[in-house]
């Protein structure tokens, strides 16, 4: 019975993933491209080739061919592509169809890249998809990307004229923005003829020694959940303390907006320090005041991250969300009336300086244990994040996903927008429809868009009322304890998406003492949560549960009024401990290095070995060599990874190693062949790391080899230039022109002679 529900329960997800991805499109079998349309692609990017080389032989003049095969529109599956005219082919690059989906891309890329075609993909709106023309200036200011496209060309410079301002430089921002672990953990790796920066040592053997410290207080935290409250605090009240009066009638949509809360972009040093100043003290405070106190009492963060490799060693910070609880008072002078005014922070690591500065300005903020860091699913990649790239550890935590998930009393959460939805966010319509469209955008480009921006401000806005009112409702949970009788189905309310239920007579006659306001508050703490709202870790929604009646037998007995509840009393409350423990234990989710990278096991590897193996294919012509040099390279990557206090997915991909152990390139522009957008430290001409990679390949015994093969499949075509048109049009015309000059001249110098030989 058991094998049988396992089995049953894995074919239900089956068919949901199967559903889904017939949704998306990119998994309906009904539009997969076959065998033979795979063929046909290859033969028509070939036939590209040899059209663009004639065309590039010609200097872009008008000839015919004989074999006009291409001359129409050709469809390919259910891809419509350019038809190979002499006009198409002349032009810098031509666009693939942008309804290949993200399989059959990646999948284009890798036949590119066999072919010697140099390609990339390129994001655009839809009005320019199916052009092929060279994108004007403007074509770069419009609207965001919606869709993405593949474009090919035969010459070096001929996908700078489609991207623009050139080769996106996002992955080289990256690269250099190194991870602290790798620097701290690595700097023993040095060898002994290599400088040693002992004022370095220094530091990161201090830094490690605080970090080892935090870890124990972090572990104190989550077995004892009550040494992270809070009793008094400065100003001798309570920090921690639940006043059910006041919590009551709290809900989001008294919060102001991101529209209504001032913010700034945090691109220098000096922001970063007015950022803290602010955070701490409140903005508009007098910084040289020396005697104030700190006011700060939460701190809501989340990141975004992006991946430049292979596994999670590639991930990188590219932005930090960050606001307190600090309010600044603004006394309007016409009026009188005061407001209370918060503001946002949206810090920019992958601006210059600012990597190395956050460990210094952000860390000892992350660190105090009196300040309480909100954020949900911090378990994710946010905790691992700042410590692998900053050095960071957060000290204190509460993860608002955490409480969700005890609340429900399920085994997983709802998501940030489902629970502000739950707690009366007025357009949490709007932030869903933000967080579907820039949740897994690449956060790594600037400049960032202003829709972006806003996206990364919601994450955060509602963070410290959330917590709050997650707290009210697990205190609640535990006043009223099994005594309550719930019954009511999981009904949605459409307006503002609480939910409703009845409440008993037991739970009625308890109006008097506690005002605990069961008719809204109290179902919704306890079964007000939707099926639908309930999402797994990687925020996929959760719809496989049943929705089920809440109840319970027993009468709520008598107990005194309450009103407020003191830190003190915290411990007495089970689920709001649990909350808070398990918040904490998620704190110690940090980044391990230890992270193996299965470099015989690459996809890419395993189908060249495959294809050699039956001798078909792009790469029948693999061998043990290249294999060797496979490794060679695999080993150069990992100590370059150490030299640089790197990671090695930011040296360069596996992806890449396998075509240049099999493509063997010797230069630059060879490389760019299989990654338009190379490597910083293969793009940087101040280190040596791309003359070493080359000298591997020319020294290998598969490069030796080539050079006295006579197969012509393996050899590489020559490097051509597209601005050669331009260029040798212009010095003929000049050409011409001179000699239209130096002609006028000498005829002049004729007819002035003539004349004078007459009249003599």
């Amino acid at each position: 019975m058991g094998r049988y529900r396992r089995g049953h329960k894995h074919q239900k997800w089956r068919g949901m993933n199967r559903k889904q991805c017939e949704s998306s499109g990119d998994g309906d079998l009904t539009n997969q491209m076959t065998d033979s349309d795979w063929m046909l692609l290859e033969s028509y990017l070939v036939e590209y080739r040899s059209r663009a080389y004639e065309a590039h032989r010609f200097k872009g003049k008008m000839i015919t061919w004989d074999h006009e095969i291409c001359d129409v529109a050709v469809m390919i599956g259910n891809h419509q592509f350019l038809p190979l005219t002499m006009a198409t082919c002349q032009r810098p690059y031509i666009n693939l169809p942008h309804t290949l989906n993200n399989k059959e891309r990646r999948k284009v890329h890798e036949i590119c890249a066999f072919l010697d075609l140099y390609h990339t993909g390129v994001s655009c709106n839809y009005g320019a998809a199916n052009s092929s023309n060279v994108p004007t200036e403007d074509e770069g200011r419009q609207n965001p990307p919606l869709i993405r496209r593949i474009a090919v060309s035969i010459y070096v410079d001929g996908l700078e004229f489609v991207l623009g301002n050139g080769a996106d430089d996002s992955q080289s921002f990256l690269s250099r923005c190194r991870p602290w672990y790798y620097r701290a953990y690595g700097n023993s790796t040095k060898s002994d003829g290599e400088k040693k920066d002992d004022h370095d040592d220094g530091v990161f053997k201090e830094r490690i020694y605080a970090i080892e410290m935090q870890k124990r207080q972090i572990r104190q935290f989550a077995n004892l959940p009550e040494k992270s409250l809070r009793t008094i605090d400065g100003g001798g009240q309570s920090c921690d303390s639940l006043d059910f009066s006041e919590l009551d009638v709290l809900d989001l949509s008294m919060v102001s907006t991101p529209a209504d809360t001032p913010w700034m972009m945090v691109d220098t040093v000096e922001k970063l320090i007015l950022c803290v100043d602010e955070l701490i003290y409140g903005a508009g405070d007098n910084c040289n005041d020396n005697s104030r106190s700190a006011k700060i009492r939460e701190l809501a963060f989340d990141l975004e991250m992006h991946n430049i490799g292979e596994g999670k060693s590639g991930i990188r910070t590219c932005l930090l969300q960050l606001t307190s609880d600090v309010a600044t008072t603004i006394v309007d002078d016409q009026s009188g009336h005061s407001k209370k005014l918060y503001k946002d922070f949206i810090v920019d690591p992958l601006a210059p300086g600012l990597w190395d500065a956050v460990s210094t300005y952000l860390g000892p903020i992350f660190s105090d244990p009196n300040i309480v860091k909100i954020g949900h699913g911090i378990g994710g990649m946010d905790v691992s994040s700042l410590h692998r790239d900053f050095g960071i550890l957060v000290v204190n935590a509460f993860d608002t996903y955490e409480a969700s998930t005890v609340l429900s009393q399920r085994k997983k959460g709802m998501g940030l927008a489902s629970l502000c939805r739950h707690y009366g966010l007025p357009d949490w319509e709007h932030y869903k429809e933000l967080k579907s469209t820039y949740q897994c955008s690449n956060w790594c480009k600037r400049p960032l868009d202003s829709s972006a921006l806003e996206y990364g401000r919601y994450d955060i806005r509602y963070l410290v009322t959330l917590r709050k009112l997650l707290m009210r409702d697990l205190a609640k949970m535990d006043m009223l304890g099994s005594a309550l009788q719930v019954g009511s189905t999981l009904e949605e309310d459409s307006s503002n998406g609480l939910k409703s239920a009845h409440v008993s007579n037991a739970e009625a006659s308890l109006g008097n003492s506690i005002d605990l306001r069961v008719d809204s508050t109290i179902t919704d703490a306890t079964s007000s949560f939707s099926d639908n709202d309930f999402i797994d870790g990687s925020g996929h929604v959760d719809e496989s549960a049943d929705e089920d009646l809440i109840e319970s037998s027993s009468s709520l007995p008598f107990s005194s009024p309450i009103s407020i509840i003191h830190a003190a009393e915290f411990p007495c409350y089970h689920h709001l401990m649990k909350a808070i423990s398990l918040s904490q234990k998620r704190c110690l989710m940090l980044w391990s290095g230890d992270e193996v990278e299965p470099i015989l096991r690459n996809p890419l590897l395993l189908s060249l070995i495959k294809q050699a193996a039956n001798q078909k294919g792009h790469a029948k012509y693999w061998s043990d060599v290249h294999m060797q040099l496979y490794k060679n390279l695999v080993e150069w990557r990992r100590y370059t990874a150490r030299r640089e206090f790197n990671t090695v997915d930011g040296i360069c991909s596996l992806n890449f190693l396998v075509f240049v152990a099999y493509k063997l390139p010797t230069s630059r522009c060879a490389m760019r062949r299989y990654s338009y957008v190379l490597p910083a430290l293969l793009q940087d001409d101040t280190v040596p790391y791309c003359n070493e990679l080359c000298e591997i390949v020319k020294s290998s015994d598969a490069f030796q080899r080539q050079q006295h093969s006579p197969l012509s499949e393996i050899k590489s075509i020559d490097v051509v230039h597209y601005s050669d048109h331009f260029v040798t049009e212009k010095s003929n015309e000049r050409r011409k022109i001179m000699k239209m000059l130096i002609a006028s001249a000498v005829c002049g110098a004729a007819i002035i002679a003539m004349t004078r030989a007459r009249r003599r």
